[in-house]
């Protein structure tokens, strides 16, 4: 899969260029989201100078007071040019965890590349060989229709995810996002900026009932990833359900799709890493790193065969330093490790999942090689 969507990857992002709508930073949060709810814009931008600042709807639901200007929750991002490509531009959407990036020209920004376009190239691509299952995200996080919304927000919050499958009855019924939760921001009627936000968490007890989409495709874990891919498409949603039997059993969202064009490093077995931009200053630090971890791991524990890891930014509004959720997969025939850190470097985030890693794997290898009596033949054993 990666060696066909290498031309994918290297495609000129000028092809899926689209007009960006900018907002001012003194702009009421109360005011941007009317202008995302209008334009169904999950990302929005401002620009001071030469600095691009960006906020999405997930950041927003964050906000407590509706009537503050939308640059309190606003932080810096990286704008592409359009000389780049569109696994560049895929690496920036993972890494920031948005729907699109901004593109800038002369130093102003004059379009922005969303992640659903790039969706639709990869569904040009002949994709029919591989299995919703081997992308599908396991076992979502649910709730019903009994819930509060406030339930639903902190769960968006805290796991850092834009879709929830409601259950009605013991079956799903309709998946419910961050953009669906934004409507709770809105009070329903002109009230004083003293009262907003009580009525925001008045709002926010009322329970979900039937706030979502029921126009979410739904398919079964074996499909094709191309009839996931236009089921997306074709329902303009932004993501799929995967069951078998009647039971749900993973999810599919722009986010997984736009992964696929991850970064491969040059290793001894597959080595992937996602979300990790280029220009970050200490990029090549961080993939030796990575290699490194696999190559000594693979000196006690040869059955390696692929690892990925994961970056996610994690935005503090209290703190101008961003901070880093990086997970590592390490996958053998047997079965798949995944292991978690968070900090704001990088590099010794890697070094502690390094050991980490390396100390937990080589004793699982030294137990397993551990040869059993019990399993030996008496020819061995005499």
């Amino acid at each position: 899969m990666y060696e066909q969507l290498k031309n994918l990857r290297e495609t000129a992002i000028g092809s899926i260029l689209k007009p960006v709508t900018l907002v001012e930073p003194n702009t009421s949060i109360s005011k941007t989201v009317d202008m995302m709810t209008e334009t169904n814009s999950y990302d929005v931008f401002t620009q001071h100078g030469k600095e691009v600042t960006t906020a999405n709807a997930r950041d927003i639901l964050n906000s407590k007071n509706i009537a503050n200007d939308i640059s309190s929750l606003m932080y810096k991002t990286r704008a592409l040019t359009r000389n780049d490509t569109v696994g560049s531009a895929a690496t920036l959407i993972s890494h920031y965890r948005t729907r699109s990036v901004p593109v800038a020209e002369d130093g102003q920004i004059v379009g922005q590349v969303f992640a659903k376009d790039i969706v639709s190239l990869l569904g040009q691509q002949n994709l029919h060989w591989i299995a919703a299952n081997t992308v599908l995200i396991p076992n979502p996080t649910t709730v019903k229709t009994s819930e509060p919304l406030a339930a639903a927000r902190k769960l968006m919050m805290s796991m850092r995810i834009d879709h929830l499958p409601v259950i009605r009855s013991g079956k799903i019924s309709q998946v419910l996002t961050s953009m669906h939760l934004l409507q709770a921001l809105k009070p329903r009627e002109r009230i004083g900026s003293d009262l907003r936000g009580l009525n925001i968490l008045r709002r926010f007890d009322s329970p979900i009932g039937n706030l979502g989409s029921t126009r979410v495709p739904n398919c079964i874990t074996s499909s094709p990833l191309s009839t996931v891919i236009d089921s997306i498409i074709k329902a303009d949603s932004t993501c799929c359900l995967l069951t078998l039997w009647d039971e749900l059993h993973g999810i599919i969202t722009y986010k997984d799709l736009v992964n696929l064009l991850e970064t491969r490093l040059e290793s001894e077995v597959p080595l992937y890493i996602i979300g990790l931009p280029h220009d970050m200053a200490n990029a090549n630090i961080v993939k030796a790193k990575l290699d490194k971890i696999i190559r000594n791991l693979r000196k006690a524990y040869p059955e390696v065969e692929e690892a990925k890891a994961s970056i996610k930014t994690v935005h503090n509004p209290s703190s101008n330093r961003n901070h880093y959720q990086v997970v590592v997969r390490i996958i053998t025939p047997y079965q798949r490790h995944s292991y978690t850190e968070l900090g704001w470097d990088l590099s010794k985030i890697f070094d502690t999942l390094g050991s980490r890693i390396i100390r937990n794997l080589s004793k699982r290898s030294k137990k397993r090689w551990k040869t059993s009596i019990r399993k030996l033949d008496k020819k061995d054993i005499f």
